[in-house]
């Protein structure tokens, strides 16, 4: 943003320089604010962001979506007498006239642009706890078998997405139960709230918070902080493939040992591809090691393939491999071929 500011006042600087008195022809505005508030300046750009050039406060910088309405001046017929310009160089000189009214709504204008900053965060917050704009679905699965064994097995995910501007956020909740001859055989939850906000072209930082649980393994808590920084090799509307890094903080309750905390240096890749508009393909792997015990490593693979049946129903195959090191030897292993329906809404 800071380089795009730079850049708009240089070209602004030399286009003063070169034509004089364009600046007086820009196009002078008034934005409608959507709390109500007017501000009046001039428009240097307009699209999702929108930059208004204040007489007094400078360039301010909105989302469209805070923007009621831009209200333009009517076109002015132009006089035959063009000539005529030349006595309004004797009527420029009671200037201070506007300027002693600028100075004088100054006064007014902070208060303005203070609730209008205010409005606009208090909107970015509704915004994002406004659940019918998320992208959200619900997959279920199950698996039986009778005869020789009696064995069945049952997946849930429901997952949130969202992007606002330059934050991805992004909600997973997952639960696998199973049970073979009356005896549990898996018993898990797991949840993982990401949230990306891009710095720069192609480089994010990220948030990962995750609380999981797994009866079978005897760890009753689980919960993980991390925090780190991103590359996205490849942004094009149909393959994103990012990695990054960052250090992490977790807390875990073993039916053995309680209030174990850690601290971990993590790596982490995806790929999202979508194929065409029904088929998607993704990918993720992410590596966690303690600095201090290198051995004791962590580390999720998980690979993916949905295919849209229409606009609310979809099918899922997926593949997980997890392993921790710092677990008993018949616990670190847990893999799983997971097929879902799932309903887009």
């Amino acid at each position: 943003m800071g380089i795009w500011k730079t850049g708009c006042i240089s070209i602004l600087i030399g286009l003063s320089l070169l034509a004089g008195q364009a600046s007086s022809q820009a196009e002078e505005v008034e934005l409608i604010l959507t709390n109500g508030d007017r501000l009046k300046g001039e428009l240097v750009s307009e699209g999702e962001t929108i930059v208004l050039k204040h007489a007094v406060l400078g360039e301010l910088s909105m989302a469209n979506g805070d923007v009621r309405m831009i209200e333009r001046p009517k076109p002015q017929p132009v006089s035959p007498k063009p000539k005529v310009q030349k006595p309004t160089v004797a009527k420029a000189s009671p200037s201070p006239e506007p300027a002693g009214k600028a100075t004088g709504s100054s006064a007014k204008q902070p208060g303005k642009l203070d609730r209008a900053i205010q409005a606009t965060r208090t909107n970015r917050f509704v915004d994002l706890i406004d659940l019918d704009a998320w992208t959200q679905q619900l997959e279920f699965g199950m698996n039986a078998q009778s005869g020789r064994r009696d064995k069945v097995d049952f997946n849930t995910l429901y997952s949130m997405r969202r992007k606002i501007q330059n934050n991805d956020f992004r909600l997973l909740v997952r639960r696998y139960y199973g049970e073979s001859n009356q005896e549990k055989t898996t018993d898990r939850t797991f949840s993982n709230f990401r949230w990306r906000h891009d710095i720069s072209p192609g480089v994010f930082y990220q948030s990962d918070t995750e609380y999981s649980s797994d009866r079978i393994k005897e760890i009753d808590l689980n919960l993980e902080q991390t925090l780190g920084v991103g590359y996205r090799f490849l942004n094009q509307k149909a393959l994103k493939v990012s990695t990054g890094m960052g250090m992490s903080s977790r807390y875990r309750d073993r039916a053995t040992v309680s209030g174990e905390t850690s601290y971990l240096v993590d790596l982490f890749q995806d790929i999202d591809y979508r194929v065409n508009n029904r088929l998607r393909l993704t990918q993720e792997f992410k590596l966690e090691v303690p600095p201090d015990k290198e051995d004791e490593y962590e580390y999720e693979f998980r690979m993916g393939m949905t295919s849209k049946v229409n606009e609310a129903l979809h099918l899922s195959l997926r593949y997980q491999l997890e392993y921790d090191r710092s677990l008993p030897e018949d616990r670190r292993e847990d893999q799983r071929v997971v097929s879902s329906v799932g309903i887009d809404f």
